[in-house]
């Protein structure tokens, strides 16, 4: 029990490494989420008034938004869930599962509204959406990890 709850916490903290991360980069993208300039997608073209009406649209505002919270209120959970792990307490996986779900619910959100991403006659939406899928499922590692480590840290019945 105690070397898997040490393995979780060591797995906590590169999620909370990777939430704050998370939070600086979204405290610092904020105002250009909130208000995007036309002008940096000018050189775009097309796509570039398309990406400019999605980012600029109150959906994917509220969205931004709300996701920041939510990474907030993780990484608090986070800590909280490290301390018990120090005392070797083992934590709720409510926050781990919840990252995962909202993880999930963000990629298909972006899946489905992201305009089409079409240069040249080529189609690139495809591959960004496998290159999204991929770093998704990548930083999902610890979250799943930590899980893992906290079922095999319950006693056996």
């Amino acid at each position: 029990m105690e070397k898997h709850l040490k393995k979780a916490k060591t797995w906590n903290m590169v999620l909370i490494v990777l939430t704050l991360i998370s939070v600086v980069t979204g405290l610092a993208g904020l105002p250009k989420s909130l208000n995007p300039k036309m002008s940096d997608y000018k050189m775009l073209g097309d796509y570039g008034q398309q990406m400019f009406d999605y980012l600029n649209s109150p959906i994917t505002k509220i969205i931004s938004v709300l996701s920041l919270v939510i990474t907030i209120a993780l990484l608090v959970f986070y800590f909280r869930a490290n301390k018990k792990l120090a005392d070797e307490i083992a934590p709720t996986k409510v926050p781990y599962y919840v990252y995962i779900g909202w993880s999930m619910l963000g990629l298909v959100i972006n899946l489905l509204m992201q305009p089409k991403m079409q240069m040249e006659g080529m189609d690139f939406t495809l591959v960004t959406a496998i290159i999204g899928i991929v770093f998704q499922v990548i930083f999902l590692i610890p979250a799943i990890l930590v899980i893992v480590h906290l079922f095999k840290a319950e006693p056996e019945e």
